[in-house]
């Protein structure tokens, strides 16, 4: 299923070849004039639309089918006539009126059946599609995310069951469930692929979030009155992370030598490794880096808002570069394509690095951390040299100061130190303390 919506001017050539698909009903929309759409049904069947806005309150309004007698033109004209008068303030059912003593079908207010989906699975069908044009600072990636939640555990225990019909216990007992791991699979996704499908505490909490941010946009979109996740009381996120010590990191950073000279890893994915330990980025930031991105002469990496988790605020975020991670840029060719790692048959980044990582943490016996785990020891490290969390934050390039606490895990040693310094206010020392 494409979660980006389609937009093209229409003109009857385009209507005309717009041939229906197996995955449901799919709409183009006009380039135009904004809100005005084509339905094309699975039967065949294409209604010219129109979603606009009249008082606060969202309206759909189908306009007419294709053919007999309308057209992209008559349709794009009535459109913009509707649009007119919902912005004068006037009553549609005025231009429907005219409508209807015309030789031209009158267009109808009433919100198509299909707009009001009534289960879970249409929802999230309806939540899929229509969802990235209402949420357009939401990543693609994070969409991805919520289809595979509604796929893997959602759709299996709720996906028949009618959305406003739902009580806060129905969504209790499927949390539980999926903790449980009632949705538990070992699904194959492609030729040599599978998907292992796991439950828990962690994996309920995520489908939870994810059907309850389907269910406020059903409210949003005023499908639904009421959102019956909120009343449930979730289950918190299991605690993955895991930091290295210090050693681990130089063993770590070890391997990674160890593991290039022997051939089993290539320099790009060490080195992309290595970066990912030095700046604290994220796997996407290194392993997706431009040229066009790197600023060697101020020693930083400057991504554009559209790569980052920050560009809801619209701002790039600067990574800066250490020496030894300047230097690993540096020794490498610029022009051969548009990514700084890119992959010798297409120009495209390459891929992999999970499975190298897979390989580095087997030959230092850690098979519990993972490659995000070293953006965590960025952070711990950080903050126990005395940097401080906001300086730190803007490192990793968070939002909030709360999720720089989240990844600082910080260690005795700074509060032992705390520990002493208070004691040193308190305690008197004896004369008579070295004699016991």
């Amino acid at each position: 299923m494409s979660t980006t919506p389609l937009k093209a001017r229409l003109t009857k050539r385009l209507v005309d070849s717009a041939a229906p698909t197996s995955n449901g009903e799919f709409r183009i929309w006009d380039a135009s004039v904004r809100g005005f759409f084509l339905r094309v049904w699975p039967g065949g069947r294409k209604t010219y639309c129109l979603k606009a806005r009249a008082n606060g309150v969202q309206r759909w309004v189908t306009i007419g089918e294709h053919g007999a007698p309308w057209t992209p033109e008559m349709a794009r004209d009535k459109a913009l006539e509707l649009i007119t008068a919902l912005n004068r303030g006037e009553d549609p059912s005025s231009i429907l009126g005219k409508a209807a003593n015309s030789d031209t079908p009158s267009p109808s207010i009433a919100e198509p059946k299909a707009l009001q989906p009534t289960t879970i699975s249409e929802l999230f069908d309806f939540y899929l599609r229509e969802g990235p044009q209402d949420k357009p600072l939401k990543r693609e990636s994070s969409w991805g995310v919520d289809r595979s939640c509604y796929l893997r555990h959602i759709q299996p225990l709720l996906g028949d069951r009618v959305a406003a019909h739902l009580r806060p216990s129905d969504l209790a007992a499927f949390q539980a469930k999926v903790a449980a791991g009632e949705t538990s699979a070992d699904i194959k996704t492609k030729k040599q692929g599978r998907a292992i499908v796991t439950g828990g505490p962690g994996v309920a909490a995520r489908a939870m979030r994810c059907l309850s941010a389907m269910l406020n946009w059903a409210i949003w979109r005023e499908l639904l009155k009421d959102n019956p996740a909120k009343h449930v009381q979730k289950y918190r996120d299991a605690e993955r992370d895991r930091p290295l010590t210090e050693d681990e990191a130089r063993r770590v950073w070890a391997a990674l030598d160890d593991a290039e000279a022997a051939w089993l890893l290539t320099r790009d994915m060490a080195d992309i490794i290595r970066l990912i330990m030095l700046t604290g980025a994220r796997r996407n930031e290194i392993v997706e880096l431009q040229w066009s991105e790197v600023d060697l002469g101020r020693s930083r990496l400057v991504l554009p808002p559209v790569r980052t988790k920050m560009g809801g605020l619209n701002r790039s975020r600067i990574i800066a570069l250490s020496d030894p991670a300047r230097l690993i840029i540096e020794k490498r060719t610029p022009g051969r394509g548009t990514w700084v790692f890119m992959s010798e048959r297409v120009d495209k980044p390459l891929v992999g690095v999970n499975r190298a990582w897979e390989k580095v943490r087997a030959i230092i016996g850690l098979p519990d951390v993972r490659l995000h785990d070293l953006r965590h020891s960025f952070a711990t490290f950080a903050v126990e040299g005395g940097a401080s969390l906001y300086v730190v934050g803007k490192s990793l390039g968070h939002r909030k100061s709360v999720s720089t606490e989240r990844y600082a895990h910080i260690g005795d040693l700074p509060q032992r130190g705390v520990a002493d310094l208070v004691a040193s206010r308190i305690v008197t020392p004896r004369a008579d303390q070295g004699d016991n």
